[in-house]
């Protein structure tokens, strides 16, 4: 695995703002990262390859304000029930496989406005309401460590990408929780 793998999204950004490597690195080293290890663990279900190496170069070229910016270059990764303009929404949801959300979640606009580059999308159960990421439209995401285990849910996607390396950090939510608050109080 390349060393840039295995660092923590404020690592990569302070190496990024020191000139000591490039987002342009980040990003390929992650996204080589994803083509090595997704066949087997099914995290990610949408690449953005293009758009990440487009929004990395111009990490790399911004101005010493815009470098200031707290993730300045470092990419993430955000799980399929969270929109992003431009991909489907699914819910992993087959009627949803092509939801294209008209803008992007207030989140997700403020990971890019605090400088993150989006690298892809992660798998979810269905509708993010069961304790194991499966799904009828993206399959099983599989525990990276045993695959008799499940990775969680519902943002088992997030939780095998982040622990294998593909992604340094990614948004992700708990839906089952909430759902599960919202039957004590109602109870």
């Amino acid at each position: 695995m390349d060393a840039l793998c295995t660092k923590s999204a404020t690592e990569l950004a302070d190496l990024i703002k020191k000139n000591e490597t490039s987002s342009k690195e980040v990003v390929e080293a992650h996204l080589n990262r994803i083509s090595e290890i997704n066949p087997e663990v099914n995290a990610i279900t949408l690449t953005l390859e293009e758009s990440a190496l487009e929004a990395a170069e111009k990490a790399d070229n911004a101005s010493d304000e815009d470098r200031k910016r707290p993730f300045h270059g470092v990419p993430f990764t955000i799980k399929e029930n969270i929109d992003f303009k431009g991909t489907p929404t699914t819910q992993g949801v087959p009627l949803l496989a092509e939801s294209m959300p008209p803008r992007n979640a207030p989140i997700v606009d403020r990971m890019m406005d605090a400088g993150a580059i989006p690298i892809g999308r992660t798998n979810l159960p269905e509708m993010g309401m069961r304790l194991d990421t499966d799904n009828p439209l993206r399959g099983r995401t599989f525990n990276p460590w045993n695959r008799e285990l499940t990775p969680g849910g519902s943002s088992g996607g997030e939780a095998a990408a982040i622990a294998t390396g593909m992604s340094p950090f990614g948004l992700g939510n708990e839906l089952e929780v909430l759902f599960e608050i919202l039957l004590i109080v109602v109870a």
